[in-house]
């Protein structure tokens, strides 16, 4: 399970296993204090290296939860933000270049296809679907339905 917390993974990449990390109060399961359990590795798109992120365990349930930054999804590499102003730019047909060209396609098929199935086929302007989608708990660019 993935905790999302306010950090900022540029301080994470400087201090790396130092950081400072803030355990929660208590497993989201079964309500009680967490045990750290070790580091895992992330990838993020800006940072060359991987970054270690900070993981947890419950000594009652034996789940594991891994601390990630509250600007990104889980299973992506780029911030939300990032992925939003692809998303605008890429109604203007207009590419970013600090992206690569397929994953910025793979964001739009996967978010025309989100918003064509949960909003509708009428649906005409996508930027309030994006806003519209977050607001009802989907990633837009994500490919489960």
């Amino acid at each position: 399970m993935v905790i999302f917390v306010d950090v900022d993974v540029n301080e994470i990449a400087r201090l790396g296993r130092d950081f400072p990390w803030r355990k929660p109060s208590s497993c989201p399961k079964c309500n009680i204090s967490f045990w750290w359990h070790g580091f895992i590795p992330a990838y993020f798109d800006h940072l060359s290296q991987a970054v270690f992120l900070r993981r947890l365990r419950c000594p009652r349930c034996g789940a594991v939860h891994r601390l990630r930054p509250k600007a990104y999804w889980s299973r992506f590499r780029s911030t939300i933000q990032v992925i939003n102003q692809t998303i605008d730019r890429f109604l203007n047909r207009d590419w970013r270049s600090d992206s690569p060209g397929s994953r910025q396609r793979l964001w739009w098929r996967r978010f025309c296809a989100k918003a064509k199935l949960r909003i509708g086929f009428g649906w005409e302007y996508f930027p309030d679907a994006f806003d519209l989608l977050i607001s009802w708990g989907q990633i837009p660019v994500s490919s489960t339905i």
